[in-house]
């Protein structure tokens, strides 16, 4: 190769890195104005699906301004009456969306929305396979399992099949559907129901933001609605992504739907009865 050969070849290497360079450039300087400049507060709802009911309901409001996030956990028994709809087990807010001509994503959507008496823009419907997967994608949860998990149900769709020991561990996505899944002992010595579940799902949640948080968050959540049904765009969800770059676990904070009390309906089945008061005060916090 001759002397001139080689200097073109370097004068057009150089071209390159120098126009990668302003790519990169240029693209660090949109993700710093998107994340000081876009200022919007996104609610946004996220279910978990077993079969035709819920089996796990979030309400996210997201404030892209000051970086924080509010979650509210609502228990899958709480109960809420649908005009209609008297069969066994449909006065549970999980059951909305199993109703074939109200229900879906959409009637689920409104029913929280009602029952929290606060907008919500969007909604992402969870299933199993996209759990396990975005678990995958950060890598794994650190988890403090609290006691012995042990638990068969072999008619369960898909069949659970549950033994984790006591202790610090990191799960990966197949052993989180486990995880989170878990409401007893095979032996019934341990329980709690669901809201003993859902105090296991902050905290495994906790510690999925840890290791979601930082410089590739976009990409995670992404990433993240490609696994999932939402009604969100992935532009949005970018746009949310790069927002909240910045922000530290001390900004996400996880609540409960208020109970008044729990007890048993007239069908002799139980029942989370939420404070309308508590709630109202909850969401005024949250949101204003």
């Amino acid at each position: 190769m001759s002397m001139g050969s080689e200097k073109t070849n370097k004068k057009s290497s150089n071209k390159i890195l120098k126009k990668l360079a302003y790519i990169l450039i240029s693209i660090v300087i949109l993700m710093v104005f998107i994340n000081i400049a876009y200022n919007e507060r996104i609610n946004v709802l996220v279910m978990g699906v077993e079969s035709t009911r819920t089996d796990t309901i979030i309400f996210l409001s997201i404030d892209t301004g000051s970086n924080r996030v509010d979650a509210v956990s609502i228990p899958r028994d709480t109960y809420y009456p649908t005009e209609g709809k008297n069969g066994l087990g449909q006065k549970k807010i999980n059951a909305v969306y199993g109703f074939t001509d109200i229900g879906g994503p959409e009637g689920l959507l409104r029913a929280v929305s009602n029952l929290l008496s606060t907008e919500i823009d969007y909604y992402v419907l969870v299933d199993y396979e996209g759990v396990e997967a975005v678990v995958d994608l950060i890598g794994g949860v650190e988890v403090d399992v609290p006691f012995r998990m042990k638990y068969d149900d072999p008619y369960a769709k898909p069949p659970l099949h549950i033994d984790f020991e006591a202790g610090f561990q990191v799960i990966n996505g197949a052993e989180s559907l486990e995880y989170l899944r878990f409401r007893k002992s095979n032996d019934g010595s341990v329980g709690g129901g669901d809201v003993s579940r859902i105090e296991r799902q902050q905290d495994f949640l906790k510690s999925a933001a840890k290791s979601s948080l930082g410089p590739k968050l976009p990409l995670i959540i992404a990433r993240g609605l490609s696994y999932v049904e939402t009604d969100m765009p992935i532009y949005k969800g970018g746009l949310v992504g790069i927002s909240m770059i910045g922000t530290n676990s001390k900004k996400i904070n996880f609540h409960t739907l208020p109970m008044d009390y729990s007890g048993y309906g007239n069908d002799g089945l139980s029942y989370f009865f939420h404070s309308e008061e508590k709630t109202s005060v909850l969401m005024d916090e949250i949101i204003n």
